[in-house]
Parts: structure tokens; sequence; C-alpha cells
């Protein structure tokens, strides 16, 4: 397992052992593949296929240009990324955070390190209400978790000791 930047040096990616790509990159693969789209909606039995692709192309692109605006102007994250459960939104450190935008049907998963600083664990296309409640969103709940728990295992307790990780593992 790697961790790569994505836009350094606010924000990372897990790149997992086995797979093509880090997490940002494949996600963002994956969710502007018209083919990939088209498959995860007949497999998800949605009716109009044709409007949950053209969705989900918008919401991709408008996470991926909000993030470029957020880190172009040095603005925090944090206008991004929430905690993703209400009774995490106190703890400082290694906190589990989604990103979220208004009627955006994506979700990206993140383990806040400290102020500003964020690596990404994975992604989702929201699907029900509770991540518990769809296979995929679930997976990423696990793997969310996971990644938080490798990170304490790896005494990260800020941004320093996160810089120190990643070029270990270079």
């Amino acid at each position: 397992m790697k961790i790569v930047d994505i836009f350094a040096p606010t924000l990372f990616a897990f790149h997992y052992d086995g797979e093509a790509d880090n997490e940002y990159d494949r996600l963002m693969d994956n969710w502007t593949d018209v083919s990939y789209l088209r498959n995860y909606a007949k497999n998800n039995s949605i009716d109009n296929v044709n409007q949950f692709v053209k969705d989900r192309l918008k919401d991709a692109e408008q996470i991926q240009d909000l993030l470029e605006e957020i880190t172009t102007n040095k603005e925090p994250l944090e206008y991004y990324f929430r905690t993703l459960f209400d009774s995490e939104s106190g703890i400082k450190l290694l906190s589990l955070q989604k990103g979220k935008i208004e009627r955006n049907g994506i979700r990206l998963y993140a383990v806040k390190i400290d102020e500003n600083c964020f690596v990404i664990t994975g992604g989702a296309m929201k699907m029900s209400q509770a991540m518990q409640d769809h296979p995929d969103s679930n997976k990423e709940l696990t793997k969310i978790k996971a990644a938080k728990a490798y990170l304490q295992e790896n005494t990260i307790v800020d941004k320093d000791s996160f810089y120190e990780l990643i070029n270990e593992l270079k």
C-alpha cells in the first residue's frame, strides 16, 4: 500500500496493493466512464439509466472542479469534506470524513490527518441513506475504518508524522 499526492500538500489518496491506480484516479475514471455507469445503473435496477449516467458524469466533474478550485485558491479542504458521523464532529485526530456537495450523488471518503490535510480512502455513488444499506458504500465504510486503523498503527498524529510515513512508503 502506498499513499500518493493528489493536490500536495493537502490532499492525498491511498493506492492499494493490486490496484492499477490510486483511489481518487480509479474512482474518477469509473465515474466518468459511460459504460461503467450504464452497467452500474443496470446492476442496481435504476429505472432511468440515461438520466443516472448524465447525473453521475455531472457529479464527477463538479467534484473535480471544486477540489481543483479549493486547492488552487489555497482554501481549506474542510469546505468539501465533512465528518462522516456526527459522533466524530469534535474529533481532531484522524476523523472519518465524506466529501459532500448539495444534490451530488457521489461521495469521496477520506481520513482527516490534520487541519487541511486529508487522505482519500475510497468513494461510492450514493444509493441509500445509510452507508450500511448498500453493498458498495458498506465496503467503503470497511475501507475507511481499516485506513484509519493503518494510520493509527503507524502513529500518525499530525501532518509531520503523516509526511514522514509517505516518505517511508516511497
